[in-house]
């Protein structure tokens, strides 16, 4: 099973957008997602950047959100104060969250969530991929997913399928083969 922590450099991300096209920049995953975890560390580095204190950072741009494991967490309040016309105005030191986006991980768990599907461009053509390889590959697991599909109401926010990332790393290495 794969597993990851902060400082992989992983397949996923910037590097899926590619493989689908470019981002649309249309800044619907900045706006609609409720929760965007961020790390103790990124918080420190960018209150770095933005030349006031972890604290102050914290006050102005983030909330305190609680996990299933009611374990207290970090998330940048939504919209995300960052977002600028469509634009990231701090791009080049955006948030892991945002890196790997339209995958999330669950560091702790190992879980991967594929989140904005039927709303972000690049997160609907990669699961249309994924379901598209899963019907070449395990039509039997492509058939579960597609029963779970219709179990899960679509939103304002898009879809989102999670597991654990043996679910995503067929399809990711299948991708990336092709290289």
């Amino acid at each position: 099973m794969l597993k990851f922590d902060e400082n992989d450099e992983l397949f996923v991300g910037d590097e899926i957008l590619k493989e689908f096209g470019n981002c649309t920049e249309c800044g619907l995953c900045c706006k609609f997602f409720t929760n965007l975890p961020i790390y103790e560390e990124e918080i420190n580095q960018t209150s770095t950047l933005l030349r006031i204190s972890c604290e102050e950072f914290k006050k102005r741009y983030t909330k305190i959100i609680k996990d299933s494991e009611e374990e207290i967490k970090r998330s940048l309040k939504t919209p995300c104060p960052f977002e600028e016309n469509n634009r990231c105005t701090i791009y080049a030191h955006r948030f892991f969250i945002c890196r790997t986006y339209p995958l999330f991980m669950n560091l702790t768990t190992n879980q991967l969530i594929l989140s904005g599907i039927y709303l972000c461009p690049q997160a609907t053509q990669f699961y249309e991929g994924l379901l598209e390889f899963y019907k070449k590959q395990n039509y039997k697991f492509y058939e579960q997913l597609l029963k779970k599909e219709k179990q899960v109401s679509v939103d304002e926010k898009g879809m989102k399928i999670q597991g654990k990332a043996t679910l995503f790393s067929p399809y990711l290495d299948w991708l990336y083969s092709k290289k």
